[in-house]
């Protein structure tokens, strides 16, 4: 069943513009019509797209969630035009006209979004599952699953992948399949007298997580000049030209990812006075800030990528640390640290 159907994208359905966010949002149209297809008509398998979530202070976009009876599966999406790697310690590559960079791991933008999921069903556990007995009904015991749906077009290198990162990784027109197969084993482990969602828990659930995106979209405007895209330290789906493109990609944007934190830390400082140590960041209606404890003015944490100069990047939050995202050449930057 399908509880909430994909967002429209900002950009439309041409490529002007920002290409990399148009193949973003047909990658995930494309994972959202395998999903409505094959489980459209389901009474016990629950789907919602573009889901926002905010809790305590933290923000996420989840591209596609997944209820059933016996827990939750997240499905990130990632376009991707080219070959993918992952090392041993989970780092992605992907190559493209034969030049390769590292990307953001979709398994862990994932992990994070499904850790402020949890604390956000948790806290609010009372409204959504019943007692027995007399004692309160949790979700730590239920199952939660993570999958990356990746372009049906990308060369997986599986034998290069860990074992965990593999079984995780499923092209576009498989996740079907596979989310039938994590389903089937989970019932199969929880027929061993582990917890399960009844339809009213279930229904529950999905009514509170349609309202509370409603709200969060309401309160943010419809994402502010932002395509939907997850947060934080959730990526927007690295998208590429279609592989026929002639023009090979300019140097400074396919050459190796730079790291350059030291750099840019230095760029947030107060708008009114100038001050860079007295700041503190806060997040607010339209995004993140920092607000000088000097003349109190608050200061905007949006800015152009230091690599390519494109104005559209996307501010995410790890502990202490504000990161942006370009959304052209996927450069990653310190924006700001807590001290």
């Amino acid at each position: 069943m399908i509880l909430k159907e994909k967002d429209a994208s900002l950009y439309g359905s041409s490529r002007g513009g920002d290409e990399r966010a148009f193949y973003g949002h047909k990658q995930e149209q494309d994972v959202a019509f395998q999903l409505r297809r094959e489980f459209g008509e389901h009474k016990q398998i629950h789907v919602i797209n573009d889901l926002r979530i905010e809790h305590r202070g933290e923000r996420a976009q989840i591209d596609h969630l997944i209820l059933h009876p016996y827990g939750f599966i997240i499905v990130e999406s990632k376009s991707i035009v080219g070959e993918v790697t992952v090392n041993a310690a989970g780092e992605w590559s992907r190559s493209y006209q034969g030049n390769w960079m590292g990307i953001p791991s979709p398994i862990r933008q994932a992990e994070l979004q499904k850790q402020l999921l949890h604390h956000l069903i948790r806290d609010n556990v009372g409204k959504l599952l019943g007692k027995i007995l007399g004692i309160q009904g949790k979700v730590g015991g239920r199952d939660w699953q993570v999958l990356c749906a990746v372009s049906s077009t990308a060369i997986l290198h599986r034998d290069k992948m860990p074992k965990d990162v593999a079984d995780r990784v499923v092209k576009t027109e498989f996740l079907a399949k596979k989310i039938r197969e994590v389903v089937g084993n989970t019932l199969t482990e929880y027929l061993k007298a582990k917890p399960k969602f009844s339809k009213r828990e279930l229904d529950n659930i999905g009514n509170f997580l349609l309202e509370h995106t409603a709200q969060v979209s309401a309160a943010r405007g419809d994402g502010d000049s932002a395509p939907v895209t997850p947060e934080p330290a959730a990526s927007a789906s690295v998208a590429e030209p279609v592989p026929n493109y002639s023009v090979a990609p300019t140097p400074d944007t396919s050459s190796s990812p730079t790291e350059p934190p030291a750099q840019v830390q230095g760029l947030m400082t107060c708008k009114q006075c100038g001050e860079a140590n007295s700041l503190t960041g806060l997040y607010g209606q339209y995004g993140y800030y920092v607000k000088c404890g000097h003349c109190s003015t608050n200061t905007s944490m949006k800015q152009s990528c230091p690599a390519c100069g494109w104005k559209s990047v996307r501010v995410s939050k790890d502990g202490p640390e504000y990161t942006g995202t370009c959304r052209k050449c996927t450069q990653q930057f310190l924006v700001f640290r807590q001290e």
